[in-house]
């Protein structure tokens, strides 16, 4: 049985002084992997000032998660934070968020 933290890893700038993380997600994104990544994304938008997405190897994303991601892109400039996404999606989930206009969110 996977463990729901392992779709996620963050990796803080090992520069000195850097404000900045890079987030990487992987796998299922979706309602039941959101609970055990929320925290530890919320908590990354609190400590640092840079915050880049890494979305690679996605076999299925929802809604909600989308809804999560959308929502800590709003925190972030409401805190005057950078937020970037950088993105691997199959044809499938891009057509989808394009067909949709979520593709406004992650770009």
């Amino acid at each position: 049985m996977k463990k729901k933290n392992q779709n996620i890893q963050i990796i803080p700038s090992r520069k000195k002084g850097s404000k900045a993380v890079t987030i990487n997600l992987e796998n299922e994104l979706t309602i039941f992997s959101v609970e055990g990544m929320k925290d530890k994304i919320f908590e990354a938008v609190k400590k640092y000032n840079d915050i880049k997405f890494e979305l690679q190897n996605i076999n299925n994303m929802d809604l909600t998660f989308v809804q999560m991601l959308y929502s800590v892109r709003k925190t972030a400039q409401e805190k005057n934070k950078k937020v970037s996404f950088n993105t691997e999606l199959s044809d499938d989930i891009m057509s989808l968020f394009n067909n949709s206009d979520l593709n406004k969110i992650l770009m």
